[in-house]
């Protein structure tokens, strides 16, 4: 399935990060998190603090069943064929 955003919420990251949503996908998020730095003037803070807005949903990978066991032989043989 692919999301895509519309123009206004484009424009809506543009103005609150000073970045096109271009540039956005594009960078790594040390350098995003610096420029929305630099435009804020101070240091991004990350809250500890539970947001009883957004539920709990554990691991994303247990919800959708995307665990998956080793064979550790065929793990192991592929391994070892990238090894020079």
């Amino acid at each position: 399935m692919l999301i895509t955003l519309t123009p206004e919420s484009k424009r809506s990251i543009e103005k609150a990060t000073g970045l096109s949503y271009a540039q956005i996908t594009s960078m790594e998020i040390e350098d995003i998190d610096r420029v929305i730095e630099k435009k804020i003037g101070k240091k991004l803070q990350f809250s500890n603090k539970e947001d009883i807005r957004l539920p709990k949903r554990g691991s994303v990978y247990l919800a959708f069943n995307r665990f998956f066991d080793f064979n550790h032989k065929k793990m192991n043989k592929f391994i070892d064929s990238l090894s020079i």
